[in-house]
């Protein structure tokens, strides 16, 4: 069982900007925690972190609180900028830096906000990684400061950015003749994937690509795809990709304006990557269809917890060339240690390209079981496993299911939600066992009025 973090969720650290813990005085004693920790960590070196943002309004405050604590540490700090969160992890590996974080809350309103961070080798913290740096955090002494002779200094990060640039378009292919819709979300995004596809020659169509700090993720991007179909179709576009705010998510549309989810492009990819290994990971949300297909391709799926860290760690453990997620996280281990929304679209259109086939054609690989998510607010996140209502609810719906479907219930690790995703053939049964939970659920007392 995960230990209970005082600051870390599914996804790094997040809540309301301007709120515990991300007040510029907490954010600043986390940047001078995680300085302290590299120095302890690695004392023999004189430490750089890569800091990049996405366009939200209380990202400039955030990241300034950030850095101020990490030169206070000593630490030099390689300002990226504006960038989706794959560009740190990318730029940490090839400038040999100590670490990083993006400043960002992801698929989040703007109200919210987040920190992310790296290790060494551009992946993302593992849970030990988060219990170090926390301990240092809360430690009872006061932390270590650099001489005012050995102080952090700030550098420009953004010519460094156009090696990220290079290298999504190395990954792709000469994509002339494919007329491509963008959805930035008003994200992280908005500059970079333009630039990619346009160099690669495709005809590009830009949505959502002027952020004013308030509309980053409002009704655009990968939570919202339906609004980039009816461009894909109003247009006559090959293909359109959706982003989410921090630029690590990608949701497709065909050219009839299907929307194509997570997993069918980690079918795609798994077959694309064939050669490199018959292995694939997906988390607990993805479809039993996904599974099926892969199976009858020779493949196994490993399964994990939800979140692309835990879905890297198993393609490290097992020698897995693509993992992801149904909402739009993709890895590919070739190209990148986390989920890359750009990489991912990069590559999808190149295989449509050279199979010179509709992407209606190429993105629906394999039929999915009936599926449904719902999601309930929450007052409060008591263990699931002490919830004894809860518990009687889901077994009773796995019964009813007969083994030919799936329960899972599980808390949203950025969101006060319990999600609740059924999985059958019959889409009355899937409603009835919703309602069983979701009232058990109720009764429980947990559930916003």
């Amino acid at each position: 069982m995960r230990t209970k973090r005082r600051l870390f969720g599914t996804d790094g650290i997040r809540g309301i900007a301007n709120r515990y813990p991300l007040t510029p005085e907490m954010v600043q004693k986390i940047g001078l925690a995680y300085g302290v920790y590299l120095n302890a960590k690695f004392p023999d070196r004189k430490h750089t972190v890569v800091v990049g943002q996405d366009t939200r309004l209380s990202s400039d405050m955030i990241k300034a609180a950030l850095i101020s604590g990490l030169n206070s540490a000593g630490v030099d700090v390689l300002d990226a900028g504006v960038v989706p969160t794959p560009a740190v992890s990318f730029l940490i590996k090839e400038g040999d830096f100590s670490g990083g974080v993006m400043v960002s809350a992801s698929h989040n309103p703007y109200e919210y906000n987040g920190l992310k961070f790296f290790n060494h080798l551009g992946k993302k913290f593992s849970e030990a990684e988060e219990g170090g740096l926390e301990l240092v955090v809360f430690n009872k002494y006061e932390l270590p400061r650099a001489n005012y002779d050995n102080l952090g200094r700030v550098f420009n990060g953004k010519n460094l950015v156009e090696s990220y640039k290079k290298h999504l378009e190395s990954a792709g292919r000469y994509l002339a003749g494919l007329k491509i819709g963008l959805d930035c979300a008003n994200g992280a995004t908005y500059q970079i994937a333009p630039e990619v596809f346009s160099a690669l020659g495709a005809k590009v169509f830009t949505f959502n690509a002027e952020p004013d700090g308030k509309n980053i993720n409002d009704g655009c991007g990968a939570l919202y795809p339906e609004k980039l179909a009816k461009k894909v179709v109003e247009l006559g576009l090959h293909l359109g990709f959706a982003y989410d705010g921090d630029g690590d998510r990608c949701i497709a549309v065909n050219e009839r304006g299907e929307v194509i989810d997570g997993d069918q492009l980690i079918a795609l990819l798994a077959l694309h990557f064939a050669d490199r290994s018959k292995e694939a990971v997906a988390t607990v949300m993805s479809n039993l269809g996904l599974e099926l297909f892969l199976r009858e391709k020779g493949f196994r799926l490993h399964r994990t917890p939800v979140g692309d860290r835990f879905v890297a760690e198993k393609m490290d453990e097992v020698g897995a060339a693509v993992g992801g997620e149904q909402s739009g996280h993709i890895i590919v281990k070739e190209f990148a240690e986390t989920g890359d929304g750009i990489l991912t679209s990069v590559l999808v259109a190149s295989i449509v390209k050279s199979l010179r086939k509709p992407a209606s054609e190429v993105l629906s690989l394999f039929k999915p079981v009936p599926q449904k998510l719902k999601n309930v607010k929450v007052k409060e996140k008591p263990p699931l496993e002490g919830l004894e209502k809860v518990q009687r609810a889901i077994r009773e719906g796995e019964k009813l299911l007969e083994g030919r479907g799936r329960v899972l219930v599980r808390y949203s690790g950025t969101e006060p939600l319990l999600r609740i995703m059924v999985e059958a053939e019959s889409p009355e049964l899937i409603e009835r066992v919703i309602e069983m939970v979701e009232e058990a659920v109720r009764e429980e007392g947990i559930a916003q009025q």
